[in-house]
């Protein structure tokens, strides 16, 4: 596509000009009479009005003073003292009760308007009815059909009403949309371009800046997130993913440096070029041929987007499609042909097919089966998950020694669904834990069919780490632990990861007690998430691993002041092979033991020269001076983003925030003293 955008913008100014040498009039010629616009602009103080009517052009300006009503019987009647419009940075919502959303309308007006009354979304006088809804247009009004302008100014007009009554008008941009404000007019009705040649200006021109309509669409968004659920009218590929925008920053991207820009100069860019051809959002269709995407990158993206479900047009199909187990669904049911339409209607995590008769159909969801693993849907859920677990945990406290699994149930609350209840088995795990403390952290197993059965990636194991009691230094110091697996993902992507869960144990109707603790994650779905694999036989030496992560990862623990490790006993260390890395990486965990954190039961091994776990002490493993100044620079130009961390760790109270803070600005201390760093760690 885009080795021809030269090509056609050139094509189409060559075909257009030649009209104009033609005649207009030529053009005109059998063309029955026809409506169009109106197109409004501003001129400071005055407003130029272009439309035609019964196939005659119109062109007036008036001041904005005598400004009234724009009205006709066969065009949009415009209030013009209400051509205003609120421009909003606001690209997420969570608190959306109802929404419907439709597709590629492609001037089909009247049949879109059909469908939104027979669903309540407007009423018969095309006034907004949806209440505190969001209605969401996912792409591509223009083009192909001859009633855009009718599409646009309804839409202009209902943002407004919908914004008066407590709900949302999300009208996103399709490629359709970017290509006439860009100048590429190839599948234009050619009802525009009678229009073009009986007012002499190219159709984009229509929209440019000054024109009403034509700024009102450059300010909207290419994608919104409501509930979860990213409404965008490509995708999301793994290329683009790989650029790590946020959502607000895609937007930033598209409204500032792709819309109503110049073509040629977009494509000489790296990350224009990427995000505004076929990888791009606007424009990508991965998610419908499997034969040329790996669709086991999708858990990443929608993780990484903190997102449910992908909410897409662009791609032509019969009707509304669910496809890869409820997490992508097709809206682009084909309205552009003209005969039929259907809109995508979500209300309390179910999804449902309505149609232009109001009939509807459920849709296969994000909740009902999923594409994830276990542990992934408790991690991507946006706030603290709630989980309850029931057994016996006097045998299971009794049994800690041995490790011994026993009957376990494990109850997910799902706020307005019902309950997620699974049947497993738990143990006790973590050397010391399961000797000193009440609460010893759990290893829970489930059948891998059982999982499967349910609708999740047979992953059967969960990892979970509770408060040592129930005191509240106990309680302090696990939410320290968790801020240490966050902190080792600013040192290493490549990091394993937590979710804080609120945590209740049923001591099987004896006892209850309730506390914060977190879920880590496996090696297998860590090995699942990365593409990994996991090496648990055989020696490994220092010497096999990544020397760049390694290295960072002894920097780490250095910092933290943790000892609690080894590679060749695999002790706290696991390993893992990435497709990216030549060698093995260290993957470092269960930090109890760090002066960081400061346990009441840590302390240092009887073999090191240090009398408290708060002391730093470097493990003797080899370090080149080279190595070591590389290090100093690498962990000095995070310290910035570790304090703002610090501060972001409001799961923490104020005096645990300055403690984490204080001890770790002592690390930074010594790093800007390099010199007597540097005889400790040399060796």
């Amino acid at each position: 596509m885009h080795q021809s955008l030269s090509m056609i913008r050139s094509t189409f100014i060559m075909i257009f000009s030649l009209y104009f040498l033609i005649g207009y009039s030529s053009l005109l010629q059998g063309q029955k009479k026809y409506n169009d616009g109106p197109y409004i602009f501003d001129k400071g103080d005055s407003l130029l009005i272009q439309w035609v009517e019964g196939g005659q052009g119109y062109d007036t300006l008036i001041t904005k003073e005598d400004a009234d009503i724009f009205e006709s019987d066969s065009l949009p009647n415009i209030d013009l003292k209400q051509l205003n419009y609120e421009k909003s940075d606001q690209y997420t919502f969570a608190d959306a009760n109802e929404i419907f959303a439709i597709s590629d309308v492609h001037g089909q007006h009247d049949l879109m308007i059909t469908l939104l009354k027979a669903n309540d979304i407007i009423d018969d006088n095309l006034q907004w009815s949806f209440g505190k809804g969001h209605f969401v247009i996912v792409g591509d009004n223009f083009d192909r059909g001859d009633r855009v302008l009718d599409i646009l100014w309804f839409l202009f007009q209902l943002q407004k009403q919908a914004d008066k009554a407590g709900g949302r008008v999300h009208v996103l941009l399709g490629n359709h949309e970017i290509m006439v404000l860009n100048g590429d007019l190839r599948y234009l009705h050619k009802k525009y371009f009678y229009s073009s040649a009986l007012f002499k200006t190219r159709y984009d021109q229509f929209f440019r800046q000054g024109s009403i309509l034509g700024d009102w669409l450059s300010s909207q968004p290419i994608m919104v997130s409501i509930n979860r659920n990213l409404f965008v009218h490509g995708g999301i590929s793994t290329a683009f993913n790989s650029e790590g925008l946020t959502i607000a920053e895609a937007n930033k991207l598209f409204i500032e440096k792709l819309i109503r820009k110049d073509q040629e100069e977009i494509i000489q860019d790296k990350q224009l070029h990427l995000v505004y051809t076929e990888q791009g959002p606007i424009w990508y269709r991965g998610y419908f041929d499997p034969e040329e995407v790996d669709m086991s990158e999708l858990p990443e993206i929608l993780s990484d987007l903190s997102q449910d479900a992908i909410i897409v047009g662009h791609t032509s199909l019969n009707a509304i499609t669910s496809l890869h187990d409820g997490h992508v669904i097709g809206v682009d049911c084909s309205i552009k042909i003209g005969d039929k339409a259907e809109g995508l209607f979500i209300k309390n995590r179910r999804y449902y097919a309505l149609n232009d008769k109001g009939k509807s159909r459920r849709l296969q969801g994000p909740y009902d089966k999923k594409i994830v693993s276990l542990f992934h849907y408790l991690y991507s859920k946006k706030d603290i998950p709630q989980i309850k677990i029931t057994t016996d945990i006097h045998q299971l406290i009794k049994d800690d020694i041995n490790e011994v699994y026993q009957p376990a149930i494990l109850t997910i609350n799902e706020d307005e669904m019902d309950d997620q209840v699974l049947y497993g088995r738990a143990r006790t795990r973590g050397n010391v834990r399961k000797k000193v403390c009440r609460f010893p952290p759990l290893k829970f197993d489930f059948s891998k069919s059982y999982l499967d059965s349910l609708g999740f990636i047979k992953n059967d194991k969960l990892k979970l780490v509770f408060p040592c009691t129930n005191s509240k230094l106990s309680q302090v110091n696990l939410l320290k632990e968790y801020f240490i697996y966050g902190l080792y993902n600013i040192i290493d992507s490549n990091a394993l990861k937590a979710k804080l869960l609120d945590i209740s144990i049923d001591f099987e109707g004896e006892e209850k007690h309730s506390f914060t603790g977190f879920l880590v994650e496996d090696e297998k779905e860590y090995a699942f998430r990365k593409k990994a694999i996991v090496v648990e036989e055989g020696v490994i030496r220092t010497g096999a691993l990544d020397r760049p992560s390694f290295l960072k990862m002894c920097f780490f623990q250095y910092m933290i002041a943790n000892t609690d490790w080894a590679i060749d006993p695999q002790h706290n260390i696991e390993f893992a092979k990435l497709p990216s890395k030549k060698r093995i990486i260290a993957l470092p965990y269960d930090y109890d033991y760090s002066g960081l954190i400061n346990q009441p039961y840590a302390v240092p091994h009887s073999s090191l020269p240090i009398t408290k776990v708060t002391e730093r002490y470097f493990l003797p493993y080899k370090i080149k001076e080279g190595e070591f100044n590389s290090l100093v620079n690498h962990f000095i130009g995070l310290e910035q983003e570790i304090y703002d961390y610090c501060d972001q760790a409001t799961y923490l109270d104020e005096r645990a925030r300055k403690d984490l803070k204080s001890f770790l600005s002592d690390f930074f201390r010594l790093l800007k003293r390099p010199k007597s760093l540097k005889d400790d760690i040399v060796k």
